[in-house]
């Protein structure tokens, strides 16, 4: 039988049981019985670029196994990168029936909550952080759920592995890809910046000319004076898939060899101009990012150097199913159970880990556990420990922790114990 008609049935069985165990039709119409058992939950996903493989590898999890194992649809916004784009998408959603967002992305997030609550849609911020101002200004809107993703302190400590693992590997003059730290756009990049350039600092008793934020901050590309002249620092900023990002990236490839370049964005739309610089260069170069486990990073993976070794030797990053939480917040709200993820009326706030891979092999194991329609890292039965249409005793507190249970210790443990 059909996955999605199997999970349908057990939401009918599951609403029955809740129905009849509670003994109130009243009760049971706020769980969504009756016709909204057999009905299909319609959910937005909010994405600022629709060719990015962070932004594709969710909302493919999402739409090929999400909604093949439990009554709901998915859409995919436009690239939203502002605020009338986000607010059209919200009118859209509402237009198709939907019953809130999951955000990769938000330009304003007062604005989007409170547009939201207009059209009585819920909305959760998935795989990325809010900044303390912004969460507070929404926390106690009962149409915001939360916000999973890595904290500001992840994000760092995402930079100063990746500059720990070429150090260790004799590394001296380094390109970094400051993505959208630039002007402080992402604050996920500049910590990933700030991360690296202390690390290497620290390690190689570096002396900056400057400030690291604002070498972190800088939206011009920067040789950084190292206060060391068998040391390089080249940073180089905007995101590459578009200009000026792309240029001064040629720029630099162009400009010398490095021994490692240090990415905070996704290197997918630049993995033939790298092929083509390491193979002709003299010697290989270590390529890293902090991204994700996408289809594209593991092409990367595979694709040879021509020195015997990988392209892509080192990803701290995101996987597919980490958004799985924010699923579980909406679907239990939109079946009447937002007290479930909301106990006291305020959002929740979950923290969630990185992973990381230094080789091919370790890459190949982990994307794995992202894209496997029966062992996946956030599998649907462990979702339905959470959702009370399904689970009648699930908590707040076990939403909680298996929502941060997303290093890869605590999911091969999860499918351990499945």
């Amino acid at each position: 039988m059909h996955k999605k008609r199997i999970a349908a049935l057990l939401l009918v069985l599951a609403l029955l049981f809740c129905c009849a165990a509670c003994g109130s039709s009243e009760t049971a119409s706020e769980s969504g019985s009756g016709s909204d058992a057999e009905k299909t939950y319609l959910f937005g996903v909010e994405v600022y670029d629709t060719t990015d493989p962070e932004c594709l590898m969710y909302y493919n999890y999402l739409r090929d196994y999400i909604a093949e194992s439990f009554p709901v649809e998915f859409i995919m916004s436009d690239s939203v990168n502002t605020v009338e784009e986000e607010l059209s998408f919200v009118d859209q959603v509402k237009e198709e029936g939907g019953s809130g967002i999951i955000g990769i992305f938000t330009a304003d997030l007062e604005q989007v909550v409170n547009a939201c609550g207009e059209n009585e849609m819920y909305y959760v911020i998935a795989a990325s952080s809010a900044s303390d101002d912004d969460f507070n200004k929404v926390k106690d809107d009962p149409w915001f759920l939360g916000a999973v993703g890595p904290s500001e302190d992840e994000e760092y400590d995402a930079g100063v592995t990746m500059a720990e693992c070429f150090l260790e590997q004799g590394a001296k003059d380094f390109l970094i890809l400051s993505g959208g730290a630039a002007d402080g756009l992402n604050s996920m990049h500049f910590h990933r910046v700030c991360g690296m350039l202390d690390t290497l600092a620290d390690r190689l008793d570096l002396s900056y000319n400057e400030e690291v934020q604002e070498l972190a901050e800088s939206s011009e590309p920067v040789d950084v004076e190292t206060g060391r002249d068998d040391v390089s620092i080249h940073i180089s900023p905007g995101y590459i898939q578009m200009e000026p990002g792309r240029g001064y990236l040629q720029d630099a490839l162009a400009e010398k060899e490095y021994d490692a370049m240090m990415s905070c964005v996704s290197i997918a739309s630049v993995v033939d101009m790298l092929k083509e610089d390491v193979r002709s260069s003299d010697q290989p170069m270590l390529i890293g990012v902090v991204d994700c486990f996408s289809t594209e990073n593991y092409d990367a993976v595979e694709t040879s150097d021509g020195h015997g070794g990988s392209l892509l030797n080192f990803v701290h990053g995101k996987y597919a199913s980490m958004c799985a939480p924010c699923f579980v917040a909406l679907f239990n709200a939109a079946t009447g159970n937002a007290d479930l993820v909301n106990p006291d009326g305020e959002a929740f706030r979950f923290y969630q880990s990185f992973w990381t891979a230094e080789t091919e092999e370790e890459f190949a194991e982990m994307y794995g556990y992202t894209q496997s329609m029966y062992v996946n890292a956030y599998s649907s039965s462990d979702l339905m420990q959470v959702i009370r249409v399904y689970n009648p005793d699930a908590t707040y507190e076990e939403f909680e922790k298996l929502s941060e249970a997303s290093d890869f210790d605590s999911v091969l443990q999860r499918i351990e114990e499945r």
